[in-house]
């Protein structure tokens, strides 16, 4: 199943941007972004950077009412898995609060005798302050649901982040943890895939330009806990440098090119091949904002 899951998800974006693009939105916001990844490790633990792993994101948001907002989102993480789902956003002057049903989808490994399950039902919640142009704080996350009974390799994903920002003249700072986590139960023991990134974010921009640069500087820990409660851990860390550029040629459009690369990579516990290769993330992606037809807020 998995071989054939980023055809599929790469298959429905591809045929399902032109028609999203053409539904009579009322300025809603369409983001779609491609991404690759070698940070990820295989289903034996084992670290593979000659082999990138792909993965995609696509959302649209549209404006509910004068303080309510809606988002609908598919993201394929090239290292926890896939993830859908929706969010309704309240928003004041200087506080947002959100949350919807989130589900993850297709990431099952059962064997032939189980049941594969296709969906894993979830919520997402977060919320934001914002006082522009001196500070920002945000939180959130989206989580698996227990459910009553599992089936062997079913996958629970969760992730979060927290955030608190400030800002300098034409830079904003973020200084930003996040953890993201696949685990699948099987009857012999769970496996943990976790990613957890502690960084400083930082943007710059100036008046009237279309430009803004960002570099970032990122911790991160991944691990890799196996089945078998006897074996070793597997467990990275890696110094990062980050950058990134964001051309909007007008309100209406923007595009973006990340990239994230470890400048050192060490293990935390028992030794582990390829650290000294070139590991890395990259992200391309869009923003489109739809006109609003003429007397329509």
């Amino acid at each position: 199943m998995k071989k054939y899951l980023s055809r599929f998800l790469f298959a429905v974006a591809y045929f399902a941007l032109p028609a999203i693009l053409a539904l009579p939105l009322y300025a809603a916001e369409i983001g779609l972004s491609t991404k690759a990844s070698n940070f990820g490790f295989d289903d034996d633990g084992a670290l593979n950077p000659d082999v990138p792993r792909f993965g995609l994101s696509a959302s649209v948001s549209d404006r509910i009412s004068n303080r309510l907002d809606g988002r609908v989102y598919l993201d394929r993480d090239p290292m926890i898995g896939n993830l859908m789902g929706a969010r309704a956003s309240y928003h004041t002057s200087f506080l947002e609060i959100s949350a919807g049903p989130s589900f993850g989808l297709l990431n099952s490994d059962g064997g032939s005798h189980d049941v594969k399950v296709l969906f894993q039902p979830g919520v997402g919640i977060g919320f934001k302050i914002v006082i522009p142009g001196y500070f920002l704080a945000s939180a959130d996350t989206d989580f698996a649901m227990p459910p009553a009974t599992w089936t062997n390799g079913q996958s629970f994903i969760q992730r979060g982040e927290l955030s608190l920002g400030f800002y300098l003249p034409n830079v904003l700072c973020t200084a930003k943890v996040s953890q993201r986590n696949n685990t699948t139960a099987y009857y012999a023991g769970d496996v943990v895939r976790s990613v957890t990134d502690w960084g400083l974010y930082t943007e710059s921009y100036k008046k009237g330009s279309p430009f803004r640069i960002s570099v970032d500087f990122i911790y991160r820990i991944q691990n890799f806990i196996p089945k078998d409660a006897a074996a070793e851990p597997v467990k990275i860390g890696n110094l990062m440098l980050g950058t990134g550029v964001t051309w909007s040629p007008s309100a209406d459009m923007g595009f973006f090119a990340k990239l994230n690369s470890a400048l050192y990579s060490f293990t935390l516990n028992e030794k582990v091949d390829d650290l000294d290769k070139f590991l890395y993330e990259f992200s391309l992606g869009a923003r489109i904002v739809t006109a609003s037809p003429k007397g329509i807020d």
